[in-house]
């Protein structure tokens, strides 16, 4: 469900909480054995205040509830349904009046029904996202900056260790270089060992498809560089989730852009392997 925009927020307990993982609401519930419908929800809708008799919408719940709809005389079903009387007029209905009155999953018609409330609030328009972005506050943000230094601290581990086995293979190797050969060695001829077997086909351009090779390398680039842009712009505001589509436009808008660093790249990569149409790239 979405009003102005706003899609729905389930409130599953009591307790009302926010869980942008459910798009509507459950149509039921089970309970061990013991299966309910949900066959009446609660639609509340919270405004702000803009100016005097102007108001938005920065707020769409949905409760589910199940009840076993009862009426005030019998009905068979046709013409006018009477008044119900398990929905009260003047409120809404809450868990604590269905307690034993639940619908129940079986043969037969069932009646569904809804409930509108309308809830002034103190949330400007503005930040009425806040709340599925931050799943209202369920997950502290101390959890969030633990998991980022965590990351960081791990990634900062590994790359000290590589950068320490690195540094004594290539301190090994270039000591066994610059040393003197002894008169022995210059008889045995000895053969090139370590990153000197490597040095000729470091710079060695591809001896089939090169223009290919470079094509998929501005590609590459391009996608990157779209992909950074793209979150700098989304962590910056500047694509709301409010606007629907906002963020494929972004990224078909900035990947036709980025083309310009791919033709670079791919160009000036395929210069470097000496190749003549580099106009073609």
């Amino acid at each position: 469900w979405i009003i102005d925009n706003l899609p729905a927020a389930s409130i599953l307990d009591t307790d009302q909480y926010v869980s942008t993982q459910y798009v509507g609401y459950p149509v039921g519930y089970v309970d061990k054995t013991t299966y309910e419908l949900y066959n009446h929800v609660n639609i509340i809708l919270e405004y702000h205040e803009v100016e005097d008799h102007l108001y938005r919408i920065v707020g769409f719940y949905v409760e589910p509830l199940s009840v076993k709809h009862t009426f005030s005389s019998e009905w068979n079903g046709q013409g006018t349904a009477p008044a119900l009387t398990s929905c009260s007029p003047t409120k809404h209905l809450s868990y604590d009046d269905i307690k034993g009155q639940r619908q129940k999953v079986a043969a037969g018609k069932v009646v569904f029904s809804y409930g509108v409330e309308w809830r002034a609030s103190e949330v400007h328009w503005a930040s009425r996202w806040d709340v599925y972005l931050t799943m209202n506050g369920a997950v502290p943000d101390k959890v969030h900056w633990f998991s980022i230094v965590n990351s960081i601290v791990i990634v900062l581990f590994l790359a000290f260790m590589v950068a320490i086995i690195l540094m004594r293979a290539l301190n090994r190797d270039i000591s066994k270089y610059n040393r003197i050969p002894t008169d022995e060695e210059k008889a045995e001829d000895r053969e090139e060992s370590g990153w000197k077997l490597v040095h000729a086909d470091i710079f060695r351009p591809p001896q089939e498809y090169p223009m290919l090779f470079c094509v998929l390398a501005g590609t590459g680039m391009q996608l990157i560089i779209c992909t950074f842009f793209l979150i700098l712009f989304a962590a910056a505001g500047f694509l709301s989730p409010a606007n629907r589509g906002s963020i494929m436009i972004a990224m078909l808008l900035l990947f036709v852009l980025m083309g310009a660093f791919a033709g670079f790249t791919s160009a000036r990569l395929y210069k470097t392997f000496k190749g003549k149409q580099w106009q073609r790239c």
